[in-house]
């Protein structure tokens, strides 16, 4: 059951500035607990008294949104892997310790560890939420070319619009991540050809074909493969954005 949030109650717990981020803020709360909210204010506050990080308001909306489906998953068992936590607590000290400090707090309120991927995985929203130097331009870099799959997305799945809805913030949440992944050289990885991953790709062929377009525009661009598992978990994303859609055909 979700959380019945009113602007005026967001401006108390968060401070933003970006109009957009407030909107999309109410409506996730129709859709997750009260509890998410509470536990990004709490990890972002100590990023920012802690470290001084200077964060994009779209950090509240991502985080809340990520620990929701991240608690979800775990309690099916289902666990998203992240080869790179050795480098990111080498070269991101800093947004490691923010995130191994919000993994504390959620074993507090869940009772559920976080496994060190996971914690990689929220160390990875402020590597890509922080607005000085490197990281902005960087940001700039990551905002381009998420639009540019996100045009392939339109082209691809014939979606004319796709600005509004939970399900599409959740696929802009995972295509910055995703990107910001594939800039770094650290796209997951796990290649291993599975039942699980065929059944689904055999499910989703329209959605499994967008994802191919989306490769071979990175493969022109960068010159990189995308590995199995970043086609799997890209292709689970559009799914869900379909499915929506098409619920709001019917309706």
């Amino acid at each position: 059951i979700g959380y019945e949030l009113k602007e005026s109650e967001i401006q108390k717990i968060f401070v933003l500035r970006e109009r957009s981020v407030v909107r999309d803020v109410i409506r996730l709360a129709s859709e997750v607990g009260e509890d998410y909210f509470n536990l990004t204010k709490n990890i972002v506050s100590y990023a920012v008294e802690t470290y001084r990080m200077k964060l994009m308001d779209h950090i509240y909306l991502a985080l809340t949104d990520h620990l929701a489906f991240t608690e979800k998953r775990l309690r099916d068992h289902v666990v998203i892997e992240n080869f790179y936590t050795a480098d990111l607590r080498r070269f991101n000290p800093e947004e490691y310790d923010v995130a191994r400090y919000g993994a504390k707090l959620f074993q507090e309120r869940f009772g559920m560890e976080l496994p060190e991927g996971e914690i990689g995985n929220i160390a990875f929203h402020f590597i890509n939420a922080q607005k000085n130097g490197q990281f902005e331009e960087r940001n700039r870099e990551i905002d381009e070319v998420v639009g540019q799959i996100l045009n392939i997305v339109r082209y691809g799945l014939k979606i004319s619009s796709l600005e509004e809805g939970i399900t599409y913030s959740r696929l802009l949440t995972h295509l910055r991540l995703f990107v910001s992944r594939l800039l770094r050289g650290q796209m997951t990885d796990e290649d291993q050809e599975d039942a699980l991953r065929r059944r689904i790709l055999e499910m989703c062929p329209e959605e499994y074909a967008c994802v191919e377009r989306i490769g071979r525009f990175v493969l022109a661009k960068y010159g990189k493969q995308i590995t199995k598992q970043e086609e799997l978990y890209l292709t689970i994303h559009l799914h869900q954005l379909m499915t929506e859609k098409r619920k709001e055909t019917r309706e």
